[in-house]
């Protein structure tokens, strides 16, 4: 048997096909995307540790003992004594929960322990410890905030970084079905870590994107503009034609800041990435604030769908997937397209963020234009509606429509959700404001090894006997021996995917 060296015929074509192919082995050390600023600083990852072995519970798996244990609804009985024994908020920020939300948690609590658990870390750093967790938030919004150029260009790769685990994970960046030069949109594309991942992946991909301006709070862009085939720097929520066919009120005060054109619009992609947030640096009219996060959300996915390729891929960033919101558009997707969650195990695992990953998306199939239909409603209502023409909140959806969704999707909800809960349950056990001591275990174990980067040898399992399909359901990233070598060779900590 012939070891893996440098001086092996063939191995640059072999690093390379592995790198493109490989994606997980059972057992395998989890891949370290985070770098050393961030490994000690606990301000941006949530708690300084290394190597992590991601381990994988029956429950995770669907294993045959838990495979019968179907989740059921709650009843209002149960409803009742829930409210009453836990905190369901788990922010601060979320005084105003919506009865929806606080079923679909309700219905969680009831039926999935890793839930539970995360709650339990929730409410310990932002409700039992809120004064480090305030210190702890307000830290991290005034380093996003006030950025200087290396912070932005940290940004910028963990973006690239963040891209190239989700494909290990989900393959997101080889859409299913693709023209042989594959096209990508990056809707709200700034800094371009996105579309750098996509185009080293495919150096001769056409890719186009969409940003809000600096000058109106936008990040800069990193990627370079010659690489793009199309770049519009607007307000994306502000694209009149695209979600509304009615005409604009002459009374709103913006009437004149709305615009006309339809971007790309004689384009269809294979891949497209909604990765957009309400930014805190933006000036807004005040109308705005309590709509925004409806209105960007609502144009991201009417532009997203309006352009897709069919048998495309959408990437959307989500946040909070035990949500009623999140729960809901994972739904809606759910009958047009493949629909998985994805999780970064290191950057911002701390938070509550996830992807949506949609593939294989039927966009001229029936519930993808009512879908569209209805968010083209949704906008309208959070741009004009109310009785200053401003724009108002949706009304909070009947107790039916969450039972409905729960009764069909809560089963799949829950699977997907629990790499999700893991995930930000471990990471915020290694925090300050709301471990519980398992961080100084990590360092004791990390000191114990002697290197950050040393990993302990282990068996590989042969190909045809791991179950590919459900390890990317798991969002497990661990990278196989033979990958470690190649990570060795080009003295890397870490193995990127690419």
């Amino acid at each position: 048997m012939s070891t893996f060296t440098p001086d092996n015929q063939n191995t640059v074509r072999d690093i390379v096909d592995i790198k493109n192919r490989i994606q997980v082995t059972e057992n395998a050390d989890l891949i370290d995307l985070t770098s050393d600023d961030e490994r000690s600083d606990p301000t941006r990852s949530g708690g300084t540790y290394s190597n992590e072995v991601i381990s994988i519970s029956d429950s995770e798996r669907g294993s045959p003992g838990n495979a019968s244990k179907k989740p059921t609804m709650v009843t209002p009985e149960e409803l009742a004594e829930i409210l009453e024994k836990h905190s369901i908020t788990g922010d601060p920020r979320e005084a105003r929960m919506e009865p929806a939300s606080k079923f679909v948690r309700a219905y969680l609590i009831k039926n999935e322990p890793k839930f539970v658990r995360v709650m339990e870390y929730r409410n310990r750093g932002w409700i039992e410890n809120k004064e480090k967790g305030d210190a702890h938030f307000k830290a991290q919004r005034a380093k996003a905030d006030q950025a200087d150029h290396s912070g932005a260009e940290r940004f910028y790769i963990m973006m690239q970084q963040i891209a190239k685990e989700m494909h290990m994970v989900t393959g997101a960046l080889e859409p299913r079905q693709q023209e042989e030069q594959l096209k990508c949109l990056d809707i709200c594309m700034a800094p371009g870590g996105y579309t750098a991942a996509v185009l080293e992946r495919h150096p001769n991909a056409k890719c186009f994107g969409i940003t809000l301006p600096t000058k109106q709070g936008g990040h800069p862009l990193y990627v370079s503009t010659n690489v793009l085939a199309g770049l519009k720097q607007f307000d994306v929520t502000m694209l009149a034609n695209e979600y509304s066919t009615g005409a604009i009120p002459r009374n709103h005060p913006a009437y004149s800041e709305f615009i006309h054109l339809r971007p790309f619009n004689h384009y269809k992609f294979d891949l497209i990435f909604c990765d957009g947030m309400v930014l805190r640096t933006q000036e807004r009219p005040s109308y705005r604030e309590q709509v925004e996060v409806t209105r960007l959300a609502c144009s991201q996915m009417i532009l997203a769908l309006q352009r897709i390729a069919a048998g495309g891929t959408i990437v959307m960033l989500l946040h909070k997937i035990d949500s009623f919101q999140a729960a809901f558009i994972l739904y809606t997707f759910s009958k047009f397209a493949e629909v998985d969650s994805f999780k970064p195990a290191r950057k911002h695992g701390s938070r509550s963020s996830f992807y949506m990953v949609a593939k294989n998306v039927k966009p001229q199939s029936t519930a993808a234009i009512s879908a569209i239909v209805e968010w083209k409603s949704s906008w309208w209502q959070a741009t004009f509606g109310g009785e200053d023409g401003t724009g108002e909140r949706k009304e909070d959806p009947p107790e039916s429509v969450v039972r409905q969704m729960l009764e069909e999707y809560g089963e799949r909800l829950i699977e997907m959700g629990r790499p999700v809960w893991r995930i930000q349950a471990d990471n915020l056990s290694r925090t300050d404001y709301a471990g519980d001591g398992s961080a100084q275990v990590f360092q004791d174990r990390r000191a114990s090894l002697g290197s950050s980067h040393e990993r302990t040898p282990r068996t590989p399992i042969s190909g045809k006997n791991f179950d590919w399909g459900r390890a990317r359901k798991e969002n497990v990233a661990p990278v196989s021996p033979l990958a470690m070598k190649m990570s060795d060779m080009d003295g890397s900590p870490s193995m990127s995917g690419d």
